[in-house]
């Protein structure tokens, strides 16, 4: 039996999320799409027509999380922190 290795290219950046129901999400996004590096965070929102964007290395208020996937229409403003 083979074995594929799957990986996944990683460029993360931290970021802090405010959702529309008050929560403030901080955590990371990955700038790799697509087999380039995004330049900015605000690509993810119009290079990638994926109506979800993944956040890692969460912590949403005060709790913690490893990931979280947010609908990109339920946020409403995201400040990179880099």
């Amino acid at each position: 039996m083979d074995v594929k290795m799957i990986t996944r290219k990683r460029e993360p950046r931290q970021v802090t999320m405010k959702l529309t129901d008050g929560s403030l999400l901080r955590g990371q996004v990955n700038l790799f799409y697509e087999e380039i590096v995004l330049n900015r965070v605000s690509d993810l929102f119009t290079r990638n027509k994926d109506p979800f964007i993944v956040v890692f290395g969460v912590k949403l208020e005060e709790t913690s999380s490893q990931v979280v996937i947010v609908n990109k229409e339920n946020i409403i403003w995201i400040a990179p922190e880099d």
